[in-house]
């Protein structure tokens, strides 16, 4: 006979289901231009021209708004001048 313990199945399923859920963050393409686009925006670059750069000098295609949100998050650019 068959021993079929109910609980341990299930704990295995929502162990699954809970590592199935987690997201996975992998690093961006943009890394490696970062002091470059930094430089640029500071100077008035707008996204679209950073994104013409990066398609033409560097063979990077992304879209104007994934600049946008990698910019934002870091630190250097979220400092004011006072």
């Amino acid at each position: 006979m068959h021993n079929f313990n109910a609980e341990a199945e299930i704990a295995k399923i929502r162990l699954r289901k809970k590592i199935g859920r987690q997201t996975s963050y992998h690093k961006s393409r943009l890394r490696h231009y970062r002091s470059e686009l930094v430089q640029m925006r500071k100077i008035g670059a707008s996204y679209p021209e950073l994104t013409l750069w990066l398609r033409t000098e560097k063979r990077i295609k992304v879209a104007h708004t994934t600049i946008l949100r990698f910019l934002k998050k870091l630190p250097e650019m979220n400092v004011e001048d006072k």
